[in-house]
């Protein structure tokens, strides 16, 4: 009777906590887009993660914290074509990529998406 009980108790609990799991085809180019994705965002915040690029973020009255909670929030177009700039630049172009950061972020503080630069009034 007491493994009756027990089983009786156990097997709502084992049902309420299955989740309904849904499959989906996924396309070659969509991996691939996905892929590709996690990979400029791990490459543009390993650029971040530099000692000169942190410097300069400093400088410019903007914490690493911040600039890396954008980057991680940004679509893949547009870490697409930072990712891009960055690769286009030459060697000593670490400036010109900060430069970039920081317009894209306070272009999205100007639409109101981010808070970063307190000095930035979102426009209505």
């Amino acid at each position: 009777m007491n493994k009756l009980l027990k089983i009786s108790l156990l097997c709502p609990i084992f049902l309420l906590g299955m989740q309904q799991a849904s499959a989906a085809a996924f396309s070659s180019d969509q991996v691939m887009a996905e892929q590709q994705y996690q990979f400029n965002k791990q490459q543009v915040l390993a650029f971040v993660d530099h000692a000169e690029v942190q410097q300069k973020l400093v400088e410019l009255g903007v914490s690493p914290a911040d600039a890396k909670m954008r980057i991680a929030s940004m679509t893949a177009e547009e870490l697409n074509a930072l990712n891009t700039q960055m690769n286009e630049m030459p060697a000593g172009g670490i400036v010109g990529a900060v430069v970039t950061v920081l317009a894209v972020v306070a272009i999205l503080d100007l639409l109101g998406v981010t808070d970063v630069y307190p000095f930035i009034r979102p426009i209505r």
